[in-house]
């Protein structure tokens, strides 16, 4: 499986904004955050268009762009921002990356936000290949494209102080627009168009992960609040993932540095303090040469390092000496759809529609148009 949310940053998913009755068609897209400049180009000619109302006409090939006093620098041209740049024939290469759509240069600070407009439909065809890859079997795929799309279309203001509506990392969801682009993702896309996952005619929150472990989670555990189709379900499909057992080495002192605004001292021993239903720790006691400190085990991961430990699903701690050993299980924060069990379930002939009712139960397939 490809990287999965970095799912503190989805603490934010408690309302939906967004009706299903009115959905807008297009996304935009921060694909380069606080730049200084960049390089675009074409194999077609393409168009610019700033705020004064300046129009120029560019031949193919590529350009250098520049942050500059008056807003950026393009050739011999000085442009206001914000700056529309829209290729002949649909493609436009912002640092040898393809994307569809368009790109607007807006202003933040001295620097500048890249930003690409496209439908949501191309969006989520860049957003597949990077969450979950191709390789996940058909009716898998499918599911994260429905998740995928809901997510889009329940966050578009979530990046609004900055002028666009997702990000391009695991803050949101990662998309890598045309580059990573294969025929079995955008074939998911297709057979799915406009399809959402809805919860009393709202939005569901679709939060998905690699790998439970064997068990899905009740986000109430980490972030206090709860949907009643995201309560845990078994998974039991999953037991061929990567990391459904795991063990990770970590360097105590390195513990306590990260640490280091809960003045945590020399670190003795871990202690797993509560578990919920579905097996992940709920608070960790840490004994150390300054005292006890108990702290959310989730937070815990995140605070060390989310891609050594695994999961906050722990079968052990042990301190020996200047190590920390830790055993667990899963990747990820547990909570929604199963990725690994995802595709296990397509494995054994479950549609995507049964896939998605198993890790949301309670929710509803709904078009949107």
């Amino acid at each position: 499986m490809k990287k999965i949310f970095t799912c503190a940053l989805l603490a934010l998913l408690c309302t939906n904004a967004y009706s299903i009755n009115k959905v807008q068609k297009n996304i935009a897209v921060g694909i380069m955050v606080d730049a200084t400049s960049l390089e675009l180009g074409s194999s077609k000619d393409f168009y610019v268009l700033d705020a004064s109302n300046r129009k120029l006409k560019l031949t193919k090939g590529t350009v250098n762009v520049s942050r500059s006093a008056k807003g950026v620098k393009m050739k011999k041209y000085e442009l206001s921002l914000p700056v529309k740049i829209n290729p002949s024939n649909g493609i436009i290469f912002a640092n040898s990356k393809p994307y569809q759509g368009y790109l607007k240069l807006i202003k933040s600070g001295n620097k500048i936000n890249v930003v690409n407009i496209l439908t949501i439909e191309d969006y989520v065809k860049g957003v597949l290949p990077k969450e979950i890859g191709s390789a996940s079997g058909k009716e898998a795929l499918k599911a994260q494209a429905v998740i995928s799309r809901t997510y889009a279309l329940s966050n578009l203001s979530r990046h609004a102080h900055q002028g666009f509506n997702v990000c391009a990392t695991t803050h949101c969801q990662v998309y890598g627009g045309l580059s990573g682009e294969v025929h079995a993702t955008d074939q998911a896309v297709r057979e799915t168009q406009g399809e959402v996952l809805t919860y009393e005619g709202e939005f569901a929150q679709t939060l998905f992960h690699s790998n439970c472990g064997g068990r899905t989670d009740n986000p109430k555990y980490v972030w206090d609040w709860e949907k009643p189709y995201l309560k845990g379900v078994k998974c039991g499909y999953c037991r061929k993932a990567p990391y459904a057992k795991w063990e990770q080495e970590i360097d105590a002192n390195l513990i306590s540095k990260k640490l280091a605004n809960n003045n945590i001292g020399k670190i003795k021993k871990i202690k797993i303090k509560g578990k919920t239903p579905a097996g992940a720790a709920k608070e960790l006691e840490i004994i150390h040469s300054k005292g006890k400190t108990m702290l959310n085990a989730y937070k815990f991961r995140l605070a060390i390092d989310e891609y050594k430990i695994k999961s906050h699903t722990f079968d052990s701690i042990k301190v020996k000496g200047d190590k920390v050993y830790f055993k667990g299980k899963g990747y990820g924060h547990k909570f929604g759809l199963c990725q690994w069990g995802a595709k296990g379930m397509a494995e054994k002939g479950k549609t995507y529609k049964k896939i998605l009712e198993h890790f949301y139960p309670k929710t509803k397939i709904k078009m949107v148009d």
